[in-house]
């Protein structure tokens, strides 16, 4: 049963609508086939329809990467004398199943005097229809949380009983087909492994030695054409899979498949890729470090949710920096205008100034980082426990091939099966050690300390500005 339209929507109203699907076999409503219910429903009750926004094969959990959506609320935002009275929408789920974003952008819609219809949800008019429609929203997101839920827990019950996982495995790997059951109509269920691709082991392995020995990645890509490009490389060394670790949606498997890398090759590359990532994090950009635009990356865009970034625009010798939406400028679906840089970072100060360096938020946010700094020491204490233990156990494999040698001689498997041992036992204690080391503790402050370190705060703020200052915010 379709609900007419609210005395709102009066017949001859002009009207637009907003479709949306999540795409796949089983999803409730095509953008066509609402379409075509929306249009009878207009037919039916004397409505001219006129403009139609749809996104197809998009979730309803976030508006972000929504353009027909995002488009439609910045024709309403413009033109703000050629409003629809109504936005039609098959049901609320359509237009988000998120409660805030559901809750915000209704209520951005009708301060603009557009009245949002639910054809499938039935909501009373006058206030009792507020709460209704609460409820709705309410239960649209729920449903979204326990389909979410489902489905992990479909996935997680897939890796850990058969070890299958879905999507391109990585490279080296290939997907073998599993049956894990038959369905209702009696068909086979197949799922897919990530097994060793034998064609490809020896070009890892080769990957993984260049690498350990210091090779760059331009040497490893010409010598084992593993990827297309170099950038591709970028998750490829500390993935854990060639050890025969497979991590994947919060579950870890240590044994899932035979490994690739010896253990002493994995550690001397991730010593280096660590090497490396320091040292990137230390190298100041020189564009980042000279700009003046201190929130650059950093703020977003209210429409499309992209970062802002700096733009200077000269005319006529005279500067005019700004901020702008990096999609907007890419011309890929947002309109959002650019925001003068000085009405933005005073904005941004008065926030800090009136919202957030408040003595009660500081106080709050210390009681949040000693609480913090307590769980982490536990999960300290409980890896100090399990190293302990994986210490103990390489110890006691480490004395019986000792005996087996004194008894019977030594052979290079032996030998070699010793030195991985040892390796492996020097670094636990490395780590062993590195565990016992004290970590920062934070002092509890009076009232009058938080109420200084506020002060302070504020009064950097007030008296430096973002160009002479190092990152104040």
């Amino acid at each position: 049963m379709l609900h007419p339209p609210p005395s709102t929507i009066p017949i001859h109203s002009t009207v637009d609508c907003y479709l949306r699907d999540s795409g796949g076999p089983t999803q409730e409503r095509s953008t066509h086939q609402q379409r075509n219910e929306i249009e009878k429903f207009c037919t039916e009750h004397g409505l001219n329809l006129r403009h139609v926004f749809s996104d197809e094969a998009l979730s309803g959990g976030s508006t972000a990467n929504r353009e027909s959506f995002t488009a439609m609320l910045a024709i309403y935002e413009r033109n703000e004398d050629d409003r629809p009275a109504g936005l039609l929408l098959w049901n609320y789920a359509r237009f988000a199943r998120d409660l805030d974003d559901s809750i915000y952008y209704k209520s951005l819609l009708k301060t603009q005097g557009i009245t949002v219809h639910s054809l499938t949800d039935h909501v009373p008019e006058g206030h009792h229809g507020r709460i209704v429609e609460l409820f709705i929203d309410i239960s649209n997101e729920e449903k979204r949380r326990q389909t979410s839920e489902d489905a992990k827990r479909g996935l997680r019950d897939l890796v850990l009983g058969h070890g299958c996982i879905p999507g391109v495995p990585p490279r080296g790997f290939m997907r073998v087909p599993v049956n894990v059951g038959t369905r209702r109509d009696g068909s086979e269920r197949i799922a897919h492994r990530w097994e060793p691709d034998p064609e490809k082991i020896e070009l890892v392995q080769e990957a993984f030695r260049m690498k350990s020995a210091g090779a760059s990645l331009s040497e490893i890509h010409k010598k084992t054409k593993l990827y297309g490009s170099l950038s591709s490389y970028r998750t490829f060394f500390n993935n854990p899979i060639y050890l025969g670790i497979l991590h994947y949606g919060g579950q870890v498997i240590e044994d899932y498949c035979k490994p690739m890398i010896d253990i002493q090759t994995w550690k001397n590359v991730q010593k280096i890729l660590d090497k490396h990532s320091q040292a990137q994090k230390n190298k100041a950009h020189p564009r980042r470090k000279n700009s003046p635009y201190t929130l650059s990356g950093i703020v977003k865009c209210a429409a499309c949710g992209s970062p802002l970034n700096g733009n200077t625009v000269t005319r006529s010798r005279k500067r005019n920096e700004a901020y702008r939406c990096s999609r907007s400028k890419r011309r890929a679906g947002c309109n959002q205008k650019r925001i003068g840089r000085k009405t933005l970072e005073d904005a941004v100060i008065k926030l800090f100034k009136e919202s957030i360096l408040l003595p009660d938020n500081i106080a709050a946010i210390h009681e949040i980082t000693q609480q913090n700094l307590a769980k982490y020491e536990k999960e300290r204490a409980k890896r100090r426990k399990k190293n302990g233990n994986k210490r103990m156990g390489i110890s006691k494999k480490i004395a019986n091939i000792t005996h087996a040698i004194a008894e019977t001689g030594h052979s290079s498997a032996l030998l070699d099966t010793l030195t991985q041992l040892e390796a492996e036992r020097a670094e636990l204690l490395k780590e062993a050690q590195e565990l016992k080391e004290p970590i920062r503790t934070l002092p509890d402050l009076s009232k009058e300390e938080i109420e200084a370190q506020s002060a302070y705060l504020l009064e950097q703020i007030q008296t430096r500005h973002p160009q002479r200052s190092t990152g104040y915010l």
